[in-house]
């Protein structure tokens, strides 16, 4: 059970409700099923970061970006906010989830009529009425199917449309009570024994590559490698410490094994588990057929996602899969077994696309032949091990008919026993042993979903300099502390800064970040992973590199950068007089918006820039209901080959006067006073300001960066990615 960490770095705010949604579809829906089958125990592995965001809703004390989307009333959404709602808050037409309810199917279709438009533009074709159906429907549809056949939600389903806003507090109880049942489920489920509660390292990082990134090269010697390698192994000691205590904490026992995050293990990881007091860990079959041959990938091997999931090494004999293997080292001992890749990915991709009566006696008819071509009198254990939340999304049923038919026929049949790892692992002690563990993963036996493209070596090089950062300033305050040293206060911003380092190494990031997964969120990722590293930056006080406000994925802007024609001459009256004042000048593409919309007081419409001789022209154009005052506009130049880019700050207060600040790095830099820079608003923001003199090449700007925000939090940044030059050399 695994998802992201989805709260906000700046405001604690969920930016998605993923976490919320498997909760009501999924979470209290899997255990509660298998309550119905006392004789079958099973296995939950509950990752510390989700059990955390499980909690949090759990207390009703949260802020989730889609839930306040959802509880506005219809009537009173801005623009931005209807955009959002139907941007983000309507399926496909082709999901289930939209396909089975005809009113929210009507919707949805809708949606797609007006897509080719702007999403402000397609949200106005909506009426308040459909809106506000929408708002119910994104949400009712969610819940699993059990809870919809009850009351009152019963109701809210046969009706179907013209939701009234009182009908949103039936989904907020609803949604409220399963929540708070949800974790004493499953700590109920294992006090009766019926299930296990495994764990994972904390934020659900990729082990191996945070102890090492080198490593990914066993699995694929061909992976292209960040410029700086990343070998912290004391971040991994600390994922895998703080989820045991977190676990110990909440289900009130210490977990005896760990799945590590995406089944990726290796060599270093293995010691690291040792010294943790775990028992035992699981991977995939190839990483076990890799581990007994010592094979590899050929060469420039690079196949697709589909044929990875499809294929592993060849296939071991049935003696060597269905067991257990002990791995003892120099700290100690640890227990491993290893799932069977495709009874697997048989439920977790295609059962779903079966009748789920013949896709539960497939499943069992394939169990049967695996006993029998096993000795007699042997103890096999045959693991099957998957997502225990995206399984179902295109099951009928959200999967429960599947389960009931799988969990009767193993229910009735004498020759199969379902037992957690550790029933196993008492019974029938590992009859094997393995000297040496490949470094891989689930997919395709090695790394590189998570690692090797352009994206992802940009992303571990910005993290690798944040987490320096961030330990640097870390050991210097436990350093400073009195002896014996302790450990900054838990709510420090050392430590609030050290939490966001630790929540960035998670592996979410770096999976969207490749080249071979794609989503219609993929910027929202990259914004927020930069977003996350900047807050690093503000809460130790330094200055953020430039680098961050820069899109890591390539992406296409609604509108890219332009790089100015020619000279600019404005006059700095804060007011668009003579059209020909900023004809030349180029624009910078705003960087796509996150989930966190920007106010409607705050919203720009566009950012120009320009040259008059050595001093840059900036021209901001709110929009219609935009407020200027009390904005804060930040400046920043990147240059190449140095950290010291300089930050001027402006700050629009009453009557038109701008207030100017010039914050400067440590290493030397020109110097503006603020009484040279010229600045005025009133429809308009224009300001100029002097760069001085070029002394040397490694001085000209590449780029150019302006944040908008206010109360010291940014809401929109533009930027001049795509332009080979910003003119300055020009001048």
């Amino acid at each position: 059970m695994h998802q992201p960490y989805y709260r906000s770095a700046p405001t604690a705010t969920f930016s998605m409700p993923w976490a919320r949604m498997h909760a009501i579809k999924d979470y209290l829906d899997m255990v509660e099923t298998l309550s119905v089958y006392p004789d079958l125990h099973q296995t939950f592995n509950l990752v510390p970061s989700l059990v955390e965001q499980l909690e949090d809703y759990a207390s009703g004390d949260f802020v989730d970006t889609y839930w306040e989307h959802t509880l506005k009333p219809a009537s009173e959404l801005t623009p931005a906010e209807r955009a959002f709602l139907v941007e983000r808050m309507c399926e496909r037409s082709d999901h289930p989830r939209a396909h089975i309810h005809p009113r929210y199917l009507e919707l949805a279709h809708k949606r797609e009529a007006h897509s080719s438009q702007t999403w402000e533009e397609c949200a106005a074709a909506f009426t308040v009425d459909e809106l506000r159906d929408l708002q119910v429907w994104f949400n009712l549809a969610w819940f699993d199917p059990r809870t919809l056949a009850a009351e009152p939600l019963a109701g809210l389903v046969s009706r179907g449309r013209d939701f009234r806003e009182d009908d949103k507090l039936a989904l907020a109880e609803v949604q409220a009570g399963i929540l708070s049942r949800t974790l004493p489920a499953y700590r109920d489920a294992a006090v009766r024994g019926q299930i296990e509660l495994s764990t994972s390292p904390y934020f659900h990082p990729i082990l191996p590559l945070l102890i090492n990134s080198d490593s990914a090269r066993i699995g694929a010697p061909d992976t292209i490698l960040p410029p700086r390698r990343f070998a912290h192994p004391e971040d991994a000691v600390e994922q895998i410490v703080r989820a045991v205590e977190k676990h110990g904490r909440v289900f009130g026992d210490r977990p005896l094994g760990m799945w590590c995050s995406e089944q990726a293990v290796g060599e270093d990881v293995i010691s690291l588990l040792i010294d943790a007091g775990l028992q035992w860990t699981i991977s995939d079959e190839t990483v076990l057929a890799r581990s007994l041959s010592g094979a590899a990938p050929p060469r420039g091997s690079r196949a697709g996602h589909a044929a990875k999931m499809a294929s592993t090494a060849a296939p071991l004999p049935p003696s060597l899969l269905y067991t257990s293997y002990l791995l003892p080292r120099e700290t100690g001992e640890i227990a491993m077994v290893f799932r069977d890749h495709t009874l697997s990915d048989l439920i977790g991709f295609a059962y779903q696309r079966w009748t789920s009566r013949d896709a539960a006696a497939d499943l069992l008819r394939r169990l049967r032949d695996i006993r029998s071509c096993l000795e007699p009198s042997a103890s096999a254990l045959v693991t099957i091990a998957l997502d225990g939340e995206n399984a179902w999304e295109y099951y009928p049923d959200d999967g429960r008919e599947f389960l009931h038919y799988l969990y009767e026929g193993l229910s009735t049949d004498p020759g199969l026993r379902c037992v957690t790892v550790s029933e196993h692992l008492q019974e029938s002690p590992p009859a094997h042993r393995l000297s040496w563990l490949h470094t891989g993963s689930w997919i395709g036996g090695d790394l590189r979903t998570w690692i090797g493209d352009r994206a992802h070596n940009v992303a571990w090089d910005l993290l690798h300099e944040a987490r320096d950062v961030a330990a640097v300033r870390r050991r210097e305050v436990r350093e400073g502390a009195p002896r014996p040293a302790s450990a900054p206060a838990a709510d420090s911003p050392v430590e609030a800064a050290w939490r966001h380092v630790l929540i960035a190494e998670g592996s979410d990031w770096f999976w969207w970040f490749g080249d071979h997964h794609r989503s219609e969120l993929d910027h929202v990722w990259d914004l927020d992973f930069r977003v996350r590293l900047q807050e690093i930056y503000r809460l130790l006080g330094q200055t953020v590199p430039a680098e961050l406000f820069f899109p890591i994925l390539d992406q296409a802007p609604v509108v890219r950068a332009t790089p100015p024609r020619g000279p600019v001459s404005p006059l700095i009256d804060g007011r668009l007089g003579d059209s020909t004042e900023w004809q030349a000048a180029g624009s910078l593409a705003a960087d796509v918006s996150s989930t966190m919309q920007p106010s409607s007081e705050t919203r720009i419409d566009e950012v120009r820039f320009g040259w008059q001789g050595r001093r840059l022209c900036l021209l901001i154009v709110p929009g219609a209901s935009a407020r200027l005052e009390g904005l804060e506009v930040e400046v920043q130049l990147a240059r190449p080959g140095t950290e010291d880019e300089p930050l001027v700050r402006l700050v629009l207060e009453e009557q038109g006067r701008v207030g100017v600040s010039w914050v400067q790095r440590t290493a030397p830099a020109q110097t503006i006073e603020p009484e040279t820079v010229e600045a005025c608003w009133n429809e308009v923001l224009e300001a100029s300001l002097p760069l001085g003199t070029v002394d040397a090449p490694s001085t000209v700007p590449a780029g150019l960066v302006v944040r908008v925000g206010r109360e010291g939090m940014t809401e929109r940044v533009f930027h001049s990615a795509g332009l080979a030059s910003i003119g300055w050399e020009e001048q």
